[in-house]
């Protein structure tokens, strides 16, 4: 299971998915110079999408003896994570505008994304490697099969 090199990418992207849930990914100062940090945990969406995909690249782990199951749900997880950024970028857009239209005391000042923004991204990363090294090794396996 961890011999392959695939598990490990596909547990770096387990892990960063889980620790998704727990960093900041926008901070903002309001009037008053005081800071206010959005998480993904206050979008339920987000939350569960984050959580599904960590979810799905653990299983994807597992999944060592079946290798076409594997790349297929790391495609899916590769594809889920360019999904969470565009939800990632919504919500956040969301977070803003609603900070605009409070009233004046809690009217956003400047913000920027935080650097758990980027998780998305390495797990994006992180699939796509794991579903290169998959599908070498299928491409290593038929080709052993016809030597024999």
């Amino acid at each position: 299971m961890i011999q392959r090199v695939q598990s490990v990418w596909l547990l770096l992207a387990a892990v960063f998915a889980f620790l998704y849930t727990r960093v900041p990914i926008y901070t903002t100062t309001v009037v008053g110079n005081v800071v206010r940090k959005y998480l993904p945990t206050e979008s339920l969406l987000l939350f569960a999408v984050s959580i599904a995909v960590g979810l799905l690249a653990a299983a994807c782990i597992f999944l060592f003896k079946n290798r076409a199951l594997q790349f297929r749900l790391s495609i899916i997880g590769l594809l889920a994570s360019i999904g969470m950024i565009a939800l990632e970028v919504w919500q956040v857009s969301e977070f803003k505008a609603a900070g605009v239209l409070q009233n004046t005391d809690n009217a956003l000042v400047k913000g920027s994304y935080s650097w758990g923004a980027l998780l998305p991204i390495a797990m994006c990363v992180f699939f796509w490697i794991a579903a290169s090294k998959i599908r070498k090794d299928q491409k290593l396996i038929k080709s052993l099969d016809r030597l024999r």
